[in-house]
């Protein structure tokens, strides 16, 4: 049933992309991988604070869970190098490992808050190798005709997940509690493993033997130093990234316990509301095929997110706060399709690797976002340190827009 289901899709010019049987197997890891890893992030958001009662905790908590991400340019090294399933098997079987862990710890009673922070860091690692390798990996399993399309289904993937993962996570507490919502998540990672490894007919990324992985990423960063589109769109991304993407981990369960008095099912719908506002988004740029003018869209869409937010910070009422969390998860999903379909089709096929570890590693800047938004909420309230993190946000935007006019008229 499900084989016809997608070849039906797959004759659809909208999703063009599902024809090729690689791909399909990505794609349905993508939407196994997705929901499992954000259950987790609605899961231990609200483990955090029942353990510390602590806003800046949650934030520490966050950026951990991001750490590893500062050494994503080398893992995208090893994107060009080495078999790409291969990697994202390795990452799956870690996240695996790393759910049967705090499944296990807090069953038996024993965890205790530097097992999560621990266990945090080991997990964020894996995401360090998986998105390079993903990202990368996409345009080997597609034509060239059915990049833009595999790009965007690829978003709409993991923004169906942003709706399901946070209100499975959100329900799974009151539910299950802590342990069985972990068990659940271990069995969401263990089918991503089985489906990877059915990923067999692709082809490898060129092998560089002869050249150290220092100078692999030397290589990279001066390919991206001497593409001007490139280095803008990593620049966005690493600004929304420290000052806009932070709501989700550190600024949601405080606004849900201490704000809005929503409770964690309050607050895995409203993390799962930006995910409708993204799933919403990924589908309409999957039904405008390839288009033009999607540095534009990268414009005012990295202006409206952060301006959503602004509205947000300032927001007693749940209802009104669903709305403005679904508008910015709609303009973050369109602003992060539109800056990856850029960066690959502005790359040559011998540097996605790399250029897409640099892409994952300037998520750099949201465990830094994450940790300084706990922080700025700790001390000045987490209002005011929302509203100042979306008002900066779109102050650079602008700033950018009219210091680089040729982005706005990428094609």
């Amino acid at each position: 049933m499900k084989r016809q289901i997608l070849a039906r899709l797959s004759r659809m010019p909208q999703f063009s992309a599902l024809q090729h049987r690689g791909f399909r197997l990505l794609w349905t890891a993508t939407l196994l991988s997705a929901t499992a890893r954000w259950a987790d992030v609605v899961v231990i958001g609200w483990l955090t604070l029942e353990l510390t009662d602590s806003a800046l905790m949650v934030g520490i908590v966050a950026a951990c869970k991001m750490a590893g991400y500062v050494v994503a340019p080398f893992t995208g090294v090893a994107a060009d190098r080495i078999d790409r399933r291969l990697l994202l098997v390795v990452a799956a079987s870690v996240n695996l490992a790393v759910s049967i862990l705090m499944w296990l710890l807090f069953a038996t009673g024993v965890l205790t808050l530097w097992h999560v922070v621990a266990l945090a860091l080991a997990s964020s690692l894996t995401w360090a190798i998986d998105n390079p390798a993903r990202q990368a990996f996409v345009p080997d399993l597609v034509r060239r005709e059915d990049l833009t399309n595999a790009i965007a289904l690829n978003s709409v993937a993991i923004e169906i997940t942003v709706v399901v993962g946070p209100a499975l996570g959100g329900l799974l507490i009151p539910a299950l509690g802590m342990s069985g919502a972990y068990a659940l998540i271990a069995a969401i990672y263990l089918m991503d493993v089985l489906v990877l490894l059915m990923l067999k007919d692709t082809r490898r990324a060129a092998p560089h033997a002869h050249e150290s992985p220092a100078r692999s990423l030397l290589g990279g960063l001066r390919y991206v130093r001497s593409n001007r589109m490139v280095f803008v769109l990593l620049l966005i991304a690493f600004l929304l990234n420290l000052l806009a993407a932070p709501y989700r981990y550190s600024f949601l369960p405080v606004f849900a316990r201490y704000i809005l008095d929503a409770g964690p099912t309050g607050y895995g719908m409203l993390t799962a509301m930006a995910g409708v506002g993204a799933l919403i988004a990924g589908l309409w740029l999957v039904s405008l095929g390839n288009f033009t003018r999607k540095g534009a869209l990268v414009v005012w869409s990295g202006i409206v997110w952060p301006a959503a937010l602004l509205l947000f910070a300032f927001c007693t009422s749940y209802t009104l706060a669903l709305g403005l969390v679904f508008v910015a998860g709609l303009a973050q999903a369109i602003v992060w399709t539109m800056i990856a379909t850029l960066i690959l089709s502005n790359t040559a096929q011998s540097m996605r690797g790399r250029v897409m570890g640099l892409r994952a590693g300037v998520v750099f800047s949201l465990p830094v976002g994450n940790f300084l938004a706990g922080a700025a909420a700790e001390r000045f309230g987490a209002p005011m340190a929302q509203g100042a993190y979306a008002a900066s946000a779109i102050l650079l935007m602008l700033a950018i827009a009219l210091r680089v006019p040729a982005l706005y008229r990428a094609p």
